[in-house]
């Protein structure tokens, strides 16, 4: 199985967003984004994506994170620096923005303290660099609790289910396989619009086929495979 990435709709709406806090427009007014969903809806894939195929900064949060690591970890990625002292780092972090203004991708906000997310929200003001909150349906909840976060999110997004055509689009690009009509509708069935069960199933799959001989797979063999 060939790893790929599938441009779904979800990634062309966050490629959207991201341009707008990074357009000049964005001075004027809120430059933070917030995208939440379920597990499973392909964020961290999404947000990973578009940082490797741009000049943003990548974070991955832990629920340990203070408002001083998350200041440290925004600098080793700007710079390869972690200063000592969050006053450093925010010096490190305004001089980088004001040379060239970056993306910051904060994956999993929804599990850090409320106050790291209000660290970030002061960045923004601060440094003016645009930030983008990725997490579950709890960083909502968070960052509704506080009317200063709140206020500054410009844009929002929900991550959406997978569709049949993002199914049948990775069979086809990973697989190498072109699924029928009634495999595909299973399959996507069997999803609950999740990526992870579906690649799971995509290996079992692939594995099946290989060792067969065949090139595709009909209703009967998918059931007897994944029974």
């Amino acid at each position: 199985m060939k790893k790929i990435f599938v441009k779904t709709h979800n990634y062309s709406q966050f490629e959207e967003i991201a341009a707008e806090l990074l357009s000049p427009d964005s001075e004027i007014g809120p430059s933070l984004a917030m995208g939440s969903g379920r597990a499973g809806r392909g964020k961290t894939e999404v947000a990973k994506y578009y940082a490797v195929n741009s000049d943003s900064i990548y974070i991955r949060s832990l629920p340990v994170m203070s408002p001083s690591m998350a200041l440290r970890e925004i600098c080793f990625e700007l710079r390869e620096l972690r200063p000592h002292t969050s006053q450093a780092c925010l010096n490190l972090i305004e001089e980088e923005m004001r040379r060239r203004k970056r993306l910051i991708i904060f994956d999993e906000a929804d599990l850090v303290p409320i106050q790291v997310l209000e660290t970030l929200r002061g960045l923004n003001e601060r440094a003016g660099c645009p930030i983008f909150l990725i997490g579950e349906e709890e960083l909502r909840r968070k960052v509704e609790s506080r009317t200063r976060i709140t206020s500054r999110i410009r844009r929002r997004m929900e991550f959406a289910p997978i569709t049949q055509g993002d199914v049948a689009l990775f069979y086809k690009q990973s697989v190498d396989m072109e699924l029928t009509p009634e495999v595909l509708r299973e399959l996507f069935k069997r999803s609950k619009g999740d990526w992870r069960p579906m690649v799971k199933e995509a290996a079992d799959i692939e594995r099946a086929v290989k060792a067969t001989g065949m090139d595709n797979i009909d209703l009967k063999g998918l059931r007897e495979i994944l029974k």
